[in-house]
């Protein structure tokens, strides 16, 4: 099975955090997300992916230089909406088989037989991936019946009584039979310009519902990237025996201040005399913070510079900028 990844994104939401990057190359624990979500396909037996580009493309090459499986690029000059984007990528995706797509800004568990297993039964065009999630009243929801079928996409159309509903999470299998439904549009969305006039014209549509205890970190904020941060530190130092320290200092990096749990420094960081670095702070690789420093609650990504004297509560520092959180 092939998949692609939608990597195309501005990420304005992110302000000056992705001056210098594409968004989903924004790291979790030090692992880009593309590369986490590579990962995680790979270990689902996807067989090869196609990656869709514009703003930095040349950091989604650098972090996927070394791929755990074999990846294709789709760069657009011009942003192409995310249904374009799969139209773009249709000779990487192109064939009799259903494909995966999911959005580049999260990270997800995800049994892919599970959900293609259940898109085969209901001979859907597309079956999308739904969460019970406390921000659905936000971002709007899908409704679906008794036996799993779309029946609402958000406040776009309704076309049968609903059992339920979900948050759309960004991931989709999708029959390659869609792309004779595409607009004759260049740029357009997959959901508004592809999947409504779908189920306008009788065709099916497959609601998949994520396990409500099967992490999903969306990545569409500062707020989220902290949170995703933060909770992947708690994560990994519960694995840990118990008698080792609730801090982590990586090869090669300096700590010359306070550093207090949970807290986790990668490689090649230098902290300063007189800081103080915790509890809750996720420090990337190559960052340098200046003495006098306090951070609490925070993320720094790498090779950015903490200027001497500041103190932040709830915030990401980037190379460019800082983003409050809280």
């Amino acid at each position: 099975m092939k998949a692609m990844i939608l990597a195309a994104g501005l990420g304005t939401r992110m302000g000056p955090l992705v001056a210098d990057r594409a968004k989903p190359t924004l790291p979790i624990l030090g692992e880009p997300v593309v590369l986490a979500l590579a990962r995680r396909l790979a270990a689902q037996g996807i067989g090869e992916i196609v990656i869709n580009t514009h703003a930095h493309p040349e950091t989604v090459h650098e972090v996927l230089r070394a791929p755990p499986l074999p990846v294709s690029f789709s760069h657009e000059p011009v942003l192409l909406g995310t249904g374009g984007a799969i139209r773009g990528a249709r000779r990487w995706l192109g064939g009799d088989e259903p494909f995966l797509v999911l959005n580049g800004d999260m990270l997800l568990d995800l049994d892919v037989h599970a959900l293609l297993e259940a898109h085969r039964a209901r001979s859907a065009v597309a079956t999308l991936l739904l969460r019970d999630d406390p921000r659905k009243a936000r971002f709007g929801t899908i409704g679906f019946d008794e036996r799993g079928g779309v029946t609402r996409v958000t406040d776009l159309l309704a076309v049968a009584p609903e059992e339920g509903c979900g948050l759309f999470a960004g991931v989709h299998v999708v029959e390659p039979r869609i792309y004779d439904q595409m607009p004759a549009a260049t740029t357009f969305d997959i959901l508004q310009d592809v999947y409504v006039p779908a189920l306008q014209r009788g065709e099916r549509l497959g609601a998949f519902l994520h396990p409500r205890e099967a992490p999903w970190w969306p990545i569409g904020s500062p707020a989220d990237l902290l949170q995703a941060n933060l909770t992947a530190l708690s994560e990994h130092l519960a694995a840990r025996p118990k008698t080792e320290a609730d801090v982590h200092v990586a090869t090669g990096s300096r700590v010359g201040g306070e550093l207090i749990g949970p807290a986790w420094v990668g490689p090649n960081v230098e902290v300063e005399r007189r800081t103080r670095i915790g509890p809750w702070v996720v420090v990337e690789a190559d960052a340098h913070i200046e003495r006098g420093v306090r951070l609490e609650r925070a993320l720094v990504l790498s090779r950015s510079r903490v200027q001497e004297g500041t103190a932040l509560h709830g915030a990401v520092v980037g190379p460019v900028g800082v983003s409050a959180c809280d």
